[in-house]
């Protein structure tokens, strides 16, 4: 006899009444989750199949490129809070303006 089995042994049942081979036998039906209205959400960013740096624009790329030397370089800049200089702001508002697929 192990340590484990003589404490589970004081334990009482977690439910009273439910150590009977016969409430163990019949399944319990399970609750179920059902959504009462359905949301309906607008699709957000729906580019290309294959929308990637390598299928956009260079004006895009170019834009990307000087916004991201600009805030790895910058004391003042710090991307995760938005927090930018005048000349990174101006670059983030530059690179989020630029279109990343060539308009048709």
């Amino acid at each position: 006899m192990s340590l484990l089995s003589s404490l589970l042994d004081h334990m009482p049942p977690a439910i009273a009444g439910t150590d009977s081979p016969i409430l163990r036998s019949r399944p319990e039906p399970r609750p179920r989750l059902v959504l009462a209205t359905r949301v309906e959400r607008p699709g957000q960013f729906i580019t290309g199949p294959h929308a990637s740096a390598a299928t956009a624009t260079p004006e895009w790329r170019l834009a990307r490129d000087q916004y991201l030397n600009h805030i790895m370089a910058c004391r003042g800049c710090y991307a995760p809070t938005g927090r930018h200089c005048t000349a990174g702001a101006h670059l983030r508002a530059s690179y989020d303006n630029t279109p990343t697929e060539a308009l048709q």
